[in-house]
């Protein structure tokens, strides 16, 4: 006979990982979907051969999503969370006043291809991000949805394909969220283990002086941008992709 606190445990740890928007660690690296991308569909299979990035961290405001957290808080009001999906259309967001936000560039193919294509599943993807306002930040992950109900693999709020040791969303440098980034990552990586993208050029030269191959994308996430520094990784010498 099971023990109802076995049972009572198993529920509460179910409730956790929902109320609290991000994965387990140990679920994270379960990736693959129903139908994996293999190398004829992936716009990565001419890389298969390169090495890869160990982390791949992005930039949230600016890089991933627009408006960013400070125009909303100081330009609109501070009229930001709760965000609904737009009656129209599914793949915006509205804020609490009517305002729109929207991922940006390729970001939803390029999160996508991270999640299900078996070139990154041994990649860990993170977060640095000194948004103003964290929370909000979490939300839009938790209700951004990537991929559509047409394809094979199922589609996936964007907080899933993030491993919660390695996202920083402080108000901190970003050299102190990589020091963190690298304290808690699994394997241990280097700097010269990984790739970050981020809009704003003064991010880009500190976190390049470190070691990491940087993409500088002032338009967001882009399918050119992505492709640009994957194919540049690894690029240590402190110059930016994309400047």
């Amino acid at each position: 006979m099971v023990s109802p606190i076995l049972i009572l445990l198993t529920i509460w740890c179910s409730f956790q990982s929902v109320a609290y928007g991000w994965i387990a660690p140990s679920a994270h690296n379960n990736r693959r979907g129903l139908s994996s991308l293999n190398a004829s569909q992936s716009k990565q299979g001419k890389h298969c051969n390169k090495k890869k990035p160990k982390l791949v961290v992005f930039d949230l405001d600016g890089c991933l999503w627009s408006p960013e957290m400070y125009e909303l808080l100081y330009f609109s009001g501070g009229k930001g969370a709760p965000f609904t999906p737009d009656e129209k259309d599914s793949r915006i967001m509205r804020t609490v006043g009517g305002e729109k936000v929207r991922l940006l560039g390729q970001v939803r193919e390029v999160m996508y291809e991270l999640q299900y294509d078996e070139h990154w599943w041994e990649t860990q993807v993170g977060i640095s991000s000194k948004t103003d306002e964290p929370n909000w930040a979490r939300e839009l992950l938790e209700k951004f949805i990537i991929g559509d109900e047409g394809q094979e693999n199922p589609p996936f709020p964007l907080k899933q394909l993030f491993t919660p040791e390695i996202c920083e969303l402080a108000r901190d440098s970003k050299v102190q969220h990589f020091e963190r980034i690298l304290k808690n990552a699994p394997g241990k990586p280097k700097y010269t283990d990984c790739l970050f993208f981020d809009n704003e050029l003064g991010n880009c030269r500190q976190i390049a002086a470190l070691g990491v191959t940087v993409c500088y994308c002032p338009k967001g996430v882009t399918r050119d941008a992505f492709e640009e520094a994957v194919s540049n990784f690894p690029c240590s010498n402190g110059k930016i992709i994309g400047k």
